[in-house]
């Protein structure tokens, strides 16, 4: 039987942290975003948890809105609503115009890898 990344019942953890720490601005555009999309039927649960489980060993290394954001990601390729292209024109657009770094090149990410 195949595993998924997100099948991970029984295997030790370590607490579990049940402090309400918030959403993060884009934590709550990405929501958002997922919930419009969703009730317009654009995506499906299904189709949103199948994209998280193929993004594989990445998976585990990610927080919860990271995965989600990927998948959603992924699904909108795949379903042809932007190609790669058009997306990575339009974050660089957005980078520039907000002076946001790249995310592999934001500090946070660059910590969280050390």
């Amino acid at each position: 039987m195949k595993t998924i990344p997100s099948d991970i019942g029984g295997e030790p953890a370590g607490p579990v942290d049940t402090i309400d720490h918030g959403m993060k601005h884009w934590e709550r555009q990405a929501n958002a975003f997922r919930s419009v999309v969703q009730m317009h039927g654009i995506t499906r649960t299904d189709e949103l948890r199948r994209a998280a489980e193929e993004l594989g060993s990445r998976y585990k290394d990610m927080h919860y809105f990271e995965i989600t954001t990927s998948a959603m990601r992924a699904v909108l390729l795949e379903k042809g609503l932007f190609t790669e292209q058009e997306l990575a024109a339009k974050m660089a657009e957005i980078r520039a115009r907000f002076d946001v770094p790249d995310e592999m090149d934001s500090p946070i990410k660059k910590a969280a890898s050390k």
